[in-house]
C-alpha cells in the first residue's frame, strides 16, 4: 500500500493510507451501488480522534464524506508496554 504523509508539525505527521477494493469488501462496502462516480483512487484511510474515541476512517479526499469510521484502540496511536506482556 502506498503512504501520503502530510507534515502537520515537526515530528508529527498523519498518514493516510490507500485504500484496497479488499478491504471495502470486508466493510461491505461497494462504491458502483453505495457511492456511485467515487473512485477508489479518491479514498484514504487514517485514524481520527472523534467524541467517541479513536477511528479509524475512510474518507473521500475530494469531498470529505465518510465512508467508514471503524472504532480503533482505546489510545489510538499511543501503544503501551504492558500491551506486549504476556500474563497468561
Amino acid at each position: 500500500m502506498a503512504k501520503t504523509a502530510s507534515t502537520i508539525a515537526k515530528g508529527i505527521d498523519q498518514v493516510r493510507e490507500e485504500v484496497s477494493e479488499d478491504r471495502l469488501r470486508e466493510l461491505g462496502i461497494n462504491l458502483a451501488k453505495d457511492y456511485p462516480g467515487t473512485k477508489i483512487s479518491d479514498l484514504r484511510q487514517y485514524p481520527v480522534l472523534a467524541e467517541g474515541g479513536w477511528l479509524i476512517v475512510i474518507k473521500n479526499q475530494k469531498t470529505l464524506q465518510s465512508i467508514s469510521r471503524t472504532p480503533w484502540r482505546l489510545l489510538g496511536p499511543i501503544n503501551l508496554l504492558s500491551d506486549s506482556l504476556d500474563v497468561g
